[in-house]
């Protein structure tokens, strides 16, 4: 048997300015986290943003292109034990290349619960954001008795097989390295380029901060890497990979499941998010108006208004239980 994964505290980094730098943009939205890191089976080191103790901590997990930062207007307005973590091959945890990874699926389950048990927690709440929603999905479907109950922000990758151009054209194997070489490292441009077209419906309300940090995170070394392998494997020109679909294996998720989806997500639209609820033994669907693909950004109190009544309501269940 593997060895358990485990969780520190202070971790150190080369890149050192830029968690210094995310750890001021997270105070500045009322969360005053701390570096911690979880070392999983293989030796390998996943950074996260944490505050607070508890038995069942709300566990954050972020985009494919993107790292822990993203979370920061929502985290404060989420009280409690917040865990937020950098999936692999993103923002300050172990690079990755994953043309590697025989079972994307499978992968995502592990570093899931190798996170979860480096936390000491029976049970976690999760929140997943697109590919963040793939990685909570795969592993409550692994093992949902760890799993208290699962929050969904923005439509979650594996759901439909439609993409819009960008990461279908990033995962090829021909055009991908083109786009990584073409760094966008002007904040601004970077508003109107990918923002305002794939993640927000009113990109004029991200604040500098944040995109400082989204251009940041793509400097570090290894980012465009994972990013393009990670498209590579889970995308065709045509769209998300058949065999890495997971609406028919989730309608059997027994684990209380809320969708929270912008109606101008521009990878999916709320509909889909209905049809699969509607199959499942306990789901329900929140639809944010005037949002797009990363809600809380749009409207973070609408959604952290969601998000706390479910999870209370998740927690008053397990006491009644």
């Amino acid at each position: 048997m593997s060895p358990p994964a485990r969780l520190g505290r202070r971790a150190r980094h080369p890149t050192g300015e830029f968690e210094r730098r995310r750890l001021a943009l997270f105070a500045r939205h009322g969360f005053e986290g701390e570096s911690r890191r979880v070392t999983d089976r293989d030796g390998r080191r996943t950074y996260i943003v944490g505050r607070g103790e508890g038995p069942c901590p709300t566990v954050l997990i972020h985009g494919g292109l993107s790292q822990a930062g993203e979370w920061a207007p929502l985290a404060g307005l989420i009280p409690g034990h917040v865990l937020i973590p950098d999936r692999p091959g993103c923002g300050l945890s172990y690079p990755i290349d994953y043309r590697r990874v025989p079972d994307y699926r499978e992968a995502a389950a592990t570093w899931m619960l190798d996170l979860v048990d480096g936390t000491g927690a029976e049970q976690v709440d999760l929140v997943g954001n697109s590919m963040g929603g793939f990685f909570s999905i795969a592993f409550a479907l692994a093992h949902p008795e760890r799993v208290r109950s699962l929050v969904l922000v923005g439509a979650p990758a594996g759901l439909d097989r439609r993409l819009p151009l960008f990461p279908r054209l990033w995962g090829n194997p021909i055009v991908g390295p083109l786009i990584g070489k073409r760094k966008i490292t002007d904040p601004e441009v970077f508003r109107d380029r990918v923002v305002a077209r794939l993640l927000v419906a009113h990109p004029e309300s991200v604040s500098r901060e944040l995109l400082d940090m989204m251009v940041a995170s793509g400097a570090i070394p290894g980012a465009d890497r994972a990013a393009h392998t990670m498209l590579r494997t889970v995308t065709t020109l045509r769209g998300w990979r058949r065999e890495l679909m997971l609406r028919d294996a989730m309608v059997t998720l027994r684990v209380p499941t809320l969708f929270v989806w912008g109606d101008a997500d521009a990878f999916a639209p709320p509909s889909s998010g209905h049809a699969v609820a509607a199959r499942m033994r306990d789901a329900r669907v929140h639809v944010v108006r005037d949002a797009g693909h990363l809600p809380w950004i749009d409207h973070p109190e609408t959604v952290a208004a969601r998000v706390v009544e479910f999870l209370l309501r998740s927690e008053t269940a397990e006491r009644v239980a």
